[in-house]
């Protein structure tokens, strides 16, 4: 079917992971009042300053005017694309300042919490800054970001990013960022084809209820909560070493999902839909090493699925052979790079139809938990605006369902780990033990 429907080369339009990412932020919105938001945090040495911040920032929305723009459809072709609105007035990117005691650590870690748990204003609004300055020596930036504007490792180049336009080099990098998308509407057949290999993947997972968990009543103020832990750079080489040497291959998805389907067994096992596999969606960054800028906005994601049969989800030796196998047969299969493809022809569906569209499968579970793995950090720079930069964590609102995730993330070789779950969909006490089972098999 070699049928091409003509398109604006100047535009960008959306991918279909651009399109399902869409669909998240509709299905979190209706769920708890705030779309697919997530948050980076950078911790600084020193006192930064909110005026050199807000220049840098004026500088980037003046020369990036997509930051402020929205989603729409091609009258044309119905595709949809970024629609970029012709006056900018007013169109800054805001940044609110708290300044607190030295030692209310706790009390900044609330108010990062509640940044994230806050809804963007308008259609517009994609980004969003908080700065909080403990006393003279230490300072935390957040970047609340909006998922169909940045995914995470994008969100951490757009830190890079400042730092990088404080030091004169916005216009050099600028003139690499990829603005412009094709619309993609050719190649049906191909696409067609992908389809029907993501559907062989999911028949193939269906005959096995999944245990999910049971979630909470809707409620236009339902927070997420998150738990953090962190492995040294000792414990990291230590766990890519054994993972390693357990899936046969320099990789670490089998080995740190099976760890995490064990930690997180004994929260779901009396708070969830009973079935008889646990079922993680996994995602991980598909950029090419070398294209950091020019895909520095939208979404670059690959997506795999990984069934734990209940009667080995309770050993990760058991998990092991599982998981492994899992991996190579969607790689060789193709999966990642057929849903990639596939999904294009859903753009096509509204928001809330392809929500309803999505929970078919699974009898509406559409998994146990998420998992997040960017194991290479898009923040390499030592300062941040001439303060050093001490540590940086993520903080991912997890659609629901299932509403509860754990990511992997990376700096200055450390391996981060955070726990992210709506209120209900786990409690303090459980999640904190999750965490703690986790880290102990991570080390």
């Amino acid at each position: 079917m070699k049928l091409s429907l003509p398109y604006s080369h100047n535009r960008r339009y959306l991918t279909g992971i651009d399109w399902a990412i869409g669909t998240l932020d509709y299905v979190t919105r209706q769920a708890t009042g705030v779309g697919n938001l997530s948050q980076v945090v950078l911790e600084l040495e020193g006192s930064l300053s909110p005026d050199r911040l807000r220049g840098v920032l004026a500088q980037i929305s003046d020369r990036f005017p997509l930051i402020h723009g929205r989603v729409a459809r091609d009258r044309l072709n119905l595709a949809p694309y970024w629609k970029i609105p012709r006056s900018r007035a007013n169109a800054d990117i805001p940044l609110k300042v708290v300044d607190l005691p030295a030692d209310a650590n706790l009390a900044a870690a609330e108010l990062f919490v509640r940044h994230v748990n806050t809804p963007l204003r308008g259609e517009t609004q994609h980004l969003r800054f908080l700065l909080v300055r403990l006393g003279d020596g230490k300072s935390r930036l957040g970047l609340v970001f909006d998922h169909k504007l940045l995914d995470a490792y994008g969100a951490e180049a757009f830190l890079q990013l400042i730092d990088e336009t404080w030091h004169g080099r916005l216009e050099t990098i600028a003139a690499g960022v990829n603005v412009t998308e094709a619309a993609h509407l050719d190649r049906w057949t191909m696409r067609l084809a992908r389809g029907r290999t993501i559907n062989r993947f999911r028949l193939e997972l269906s005959p096995r209820d999944v245990i999910a968990p049971v979630l909470p009543p809707r409620c236009r103020s339902r927070a997420y909560r998150f738990v953090h832990a962190t492995l040294s750079p000792d414990q990291a080489d230590r766990f890519e070493q054994l993972a390693g040497e357990e899936a046969g291959v320099p990789i670490l998805l089998p080995s740190a999902i099976a760890r995490s389907i064990v930690a997180m067994r004994p929260a779901l096992a009396g708070a969830a839909w009973p079935g008889t596999q646990y079922l993680v969606a996994v995602s991980v960054d598909a950029r090419p090493a070398d294209q950091k800028w020019q895909h520095l906005f939208f979404n670059h994601l690959s997506f795999l699925a990984f069934s734990a049969p209940l009667e080995s989800a309770g050993s990760v030796e058991q998990l092991l052979p599982v998981l492994s196998r899992q991996f190579v047969q969607q790689m060789r299969d193709g999966v990642p790079s057929a849903l990639q493809e596939a999904s294009m022809l859903m753009r096509i569906c509204p928001y809330g139809l392809g929500s309803r569209l999505a929970r078919i499968p699974f009898k509406g579970r559409m998994c146990s938990f998420y998992f997040a793995c960017l194991r290479n950090s898009a923040f390499t720079a030592e300062t941040f605006l001439g303060l050093g930069a001490v540590d940086l964590i993520h903080t991912p609102r997890v659609p629901p369902p299932p509403g509860v995730g754990i990511c992997l993330t990376s700096f200055r070789g450390q391996i981060k780990v955070v726990l992210s779950y709506l209120e209900g969909v786990l409690d303090d006490r459980s999640a904190q033990q999750v965490m703690r089972r986790l880290k102990s098999r991570l080390i």
